[in-house]
């Protein structure tokens, strides 16, 4: 079928745009964690141009503040994730032809891609959990009181569900990982069945 120059030309365009306001996401919240002056005119642009969706987010009832933090701009960042997936895919099918079929599986191939970002997400958490349990870190550490918060009810669940404490040593977090990896094989299965398994290749997609 004839391909659409206009739609694959917007297709790149929109995916620049989202990829670019990602990233801003991104700088603004690891500034807004550092506890930045508010008069700081670099600080006040990035304010701008992300508190409407920001506060949307915050408004809409979903449980954005964890350990004293907000983690808004988190959900934000995925949901740009999956709309850069989904939408800018889309458009490139659609500019090569294919028909509006296409849109059902591709959005669900788009869940399923958020969510292997989001299990591996987790499972760095994890590894790092593993790493600074290991050097007795300070408990107060605002960085550590976010991931013990973020870990701990998985470990505390499998540590009374299994025997995974041997000679001190706690082994819930490799549990924990091997059952992340489990997940995201199944989610990689998950999508195969709707384009193949070469080309669903996510983030931490091991080779």
């Amino acid at each position: 079928m004839p391909q659409n120059s206009l739609l694959t030309g917007l297709a790149s365009l929109l995916g620049l745009g989202l990829t670019v306001y990602l990233w801003i996401v991104v700088i603004r919240a690891v500034i807004t964690w550092v506890n930045p002056h508010p008069g700081n005119p670099v600080v006040q642009f990035l304010a701008r141009i992300t508190d409407p969706p920001l506060y949307y987010i915050r408004r809409s009832g979903l449980p954005v503040w964890f350990a004293g933090l907000d983690f808004s701009p988190v959900i934000l960042i995925l949901l740009l994730v999956f709309l850069n997936d989904f939408l800018v895919r889309g458009l490139k099918m659609f500019g090569q032809g294919a028909s509006a079929g296409i849109l059902l599986p591709l959005f669900f191939l788009s869940l399923l891609s958020l969510a292997r970002t989001v299990l591996f997400l987790y499972l760095i958490v994890i590894i790092v959990r593993a790493v600074i349990s290991w050097i007795s870190p300070d408990p107060y550490n605002p960085i550590v009181r976010v991931v013990y918060a973020m870990t701990e009810p998985l470990l505390y669940r499998l540590r009374r569900a299994l025997p995974l404490v041997f000679g001190g040593l706690d082994l819930s977090p490799l549990v924990a990982i091997a059952g992340l990896y489990l997940l995201m094989h199944l989610v990689d299965l998950l999508a195969a069945q709707f384009l193949g398994p070469a080309q669903f290749l996510g983030p931490g997609r091991m080779f």
